[in-house]
């Protein structure tokens, strides 16, 4: 019984002087320093200005858009407070980093499908655009595999290949929601096994992004083709944003951050700054895309 006790004392302590792990809920908002107390401020600014933002923005949306793309329009435009939501929860709560992560993430996928369903609603149905395109061919050598796709004969727009083009959008919210889900109840059950595991996930879900986004991009220049006045390619760069400041910029961010003493040691130690300030910058940047999707939401085609 004492070389267990032992052992747990050993054991705390380690924890204590390992600067990756995450304090209980009470030792970090017991231990606030400065700095985090002065980010959970900023944070909280920059949410009630992204949500101002928003409402400004879907005021103008209601009284200039079509009906039939009002809704799709207003999902869009929401998705940006819900990220800044979610990064203020991160520093509120650290512990639950990966739910506010997977959010973001979802986010995305979501953004990606009820975009693609947008730019058809702009001409009306996908039968529509057929009869409009006149049987002209699409080029399908766009970013993301424009390079490896440069061999490929452009493609002629027909109902089965429309219906393919949506499946490869919609597998993103499907197949990334259950990686996330799986993802998330190894760590926060085993945390040990998440950090062995976690990398034979990435393949599928760099797989399931890369088919989804170039699915999207192509359906995007069909329409944009036609009908450039709806200006989907600045609309489609915003919800590229999403993927590039919350998913790329992150995991950058969260690997060259490890080489910078930051903090001390349990409760606020290098893995709380590190979050503060990824999501800090997570927040000023939402708040700017929003400025940006404003602009490219608000205003009626020309």
């Amino acid at each position: 019984m004492h070389v267990t006790h032992a052992e747990s004392n050993a054991s705390t302590e380690e924890d204590q002087h390992n600067i990756f792990i995450h304090p209980t809920l009470s030792a970090y908002y017991q231990n606030l320093t400065p700095f985090i107390a002065l980010s959970m401020f900023v944070g909280s600014l920059l949410v009630l200005l992204n949500i101002a933002i928003f409402s400004h923005t879907v005021s103008k949306i209601r009284n200039s858009c079509d009906p039939c793309t009002r809704v799709p329009s207003i999902i869009m435009c929401s998705l940006y407070p819900i990220i800044c939501g979610a990064a203020f929860t991160t520093i509120m709560l650290p512990k639950g980093w990966l739910v506010c992560h997977t959010v973001m993430h979802i986010c995305f996928t979501i953004g990606a499908v009820v975009f693609r369903q947008l730019c058809f609603r702009y001409v009306g149905s996908e039968l529509t655009y057929a009869k409009e395109n006149d049987g002209a061919a699409v080029a399908i050598s766009t970013p993301p595999c424009c390079c490896c796709c440069l061999c490929l004969p452009a493609l002629m727009p027909s109902k089965t290949k429309l219906c393919l083009l949506r499946y490869m959008v919609w597998q993103m919210p499907i197949v990334q929601g259950c990686i996330m889900l799986v993802l998330n109840l190894i760590y926060y059950r085993e945390k040990d096994l998440y950090h062995s595991v976690n990398m034979y996930f990435i393949p599928f879900l760099v797989s399931s992004i890369l088919i989804g986004i170039w699915a999207l991009n192509i359906v995007v220049r069909m329409v944009n083709s036609i009908h450039s006045e709806y200006g989907l390619m600045k609309k489609m760069f915003c919800l590229q944003l999403i993927l590039l400041l919350c998913k790329l910029q992150y995991m950058l961010l969260d690997t060259q951050l490890n080489h910078i003493e930051l903090g001390g040691y349990y409760p606020i130690n290098h893995t709380i700054y590190k979050q503060t300030i990824i999501n800090l910058l997570i927040l000023v940047e939402m708040v700017l895309v929003s400025l940006l999707v404003q602009n490219a939401y608000k205003s009626p085609p020309v």
